[in-house]
């Protein structure tokens, strides 16, 4: 029986729920056994207003259901949420370093870790860099985290040391690091939005790093808070250069509303989604598919995937069982 204090076992179990989970068990397949749900109005708008979807957004969301409707309650929504909203997921090996940025407690450095481990177990080698050095604890964290995925953190406690790490290895003086081959993954001190001094000193951070090594800020934004709050803090982000979210505490929170609302109000687009802290589970893909089908996954009949599960275990005629 495997040792489960054993660090190679811990670290061989690890390895393998992330490749299991890399290209499909972390992706919520809107595709797999989608029952059919038939078109209803009401039933779409009943569905938004439980995700705490604000008024007027799910307004315009039902109208444009509407306009898709062709019996398809899914389909209907998945083009109404496709026409609203962008749904951009990063990549496994992103080409240049992808820097997290966000409040408080909304999971940037367990939200970085995921991103490193499925790059890691795709075959790229990483690395996992932190401007988050004063932050009592916040090191140690980030090392643990980076240990389980089998990298070193390094640490920047300034703009140009930060700058410094970007540019190794770099044979080009002033041009970018092409990190294709060796994806590079940022984590940063929580800030308050509305707090000018802490504002100044991360857009400095983003010039700084964007201009010498193409670094694309990602805001990691939290599924719980109210959708007024939630989308206020995304345009502070978004005009700091964030065009993309990531949600986090799905789990918890249960709502798309407010990170709906907040990805309306910003203009950033949808990246994956987190519905678990465990670093093994990774994080979810999402598309206006998906999404359609977590809205309205409650108005699902219960014996709908039941039909469908027996229709597809059922052998077809001349079929030996």
């Amino acid at each position: 029986m495997p040792d489960a204090d054993d660090p190679l076992d811990v670290e061989s179990r690890l390895e393998q729920m992330l490749r299991q989970r890399l290209h499909g068990a972390a992706t919520i397949d809107a595709n797999a056994d989608a029952p059919f749900v038939a078109f209803n109005k009401s039933m779409i708008a009943a569905a938004l207003e439980r995700h705490a979807v604000p008024a007027t957004l799910r307004g315009d969301l039902i109208a444009a259901a509407v306009a898709f409707d062709n019996g398809d309650a899914i389909a209907a929504l998945a083009g109404a949420l496709e026409t609203r909203f962008g749904f951009e997921p990063l990549p496994i090996r992103p080409h240049t370093p992808v820097m997290a940025v966000g409040l408080p407690g909304a999971g940037k450095t367990v939200t970085l870790a995921k991103l490193a481990a499925r790059a890691i177990v795709d075959g790229a080698p990483a690395d996992i860099f932190t401007a988050d050095t004063s932050r009592t604890g916040a090191v140690a964290q980030g090392e643990a985290y980076a240990q389980l995925v089998g990298i070193q953190l390094r640490c920047a406690g300034s703009v140009d040391a930060l700058a410094m790490l970007l540019d190794e290895g770099n044979p080009s003086p002033g041009v970018p690091f092409d990190r294709s081959e060796r994806p590079c993954f940022i984590d940063t001190a929580s800030i308050n939005p509305f707090d000018r001094a802490d504002l100044t000193a991360l857009r400095k951070m983003i010039e700084c790093t964007r201009s010498s090594a193409g670094v694309e800020p990602v805001l990691v934004l939290s599924a719980l808070g109210d959708s007024d709050m939630v989308s206020e803090v995304a345009i502070e982000f978004a005009r700091l250069g964030a065009r993309r979210i990531v949600a986090t505490q799905m789990d918890i929170a249960r709502r798309l509303g407010p990170i709906l609302s907040a990805a309306d109000a910003s203009g950033m687009a949808i990246a994956q989604i987190s519905v678990t802290p465990y670093l093994a589970r990774g994080l979810a893909q999402m598309n206006a598919s998906i999404c359609a089908h977590m809205i309205l996954s409650e108005s699902i009949p219960a014996d709908t995937t039941a039909a469908a599960a027996a229709a597809t275990a059922k052998p077809r005629t001349g079929q030996s069982t």
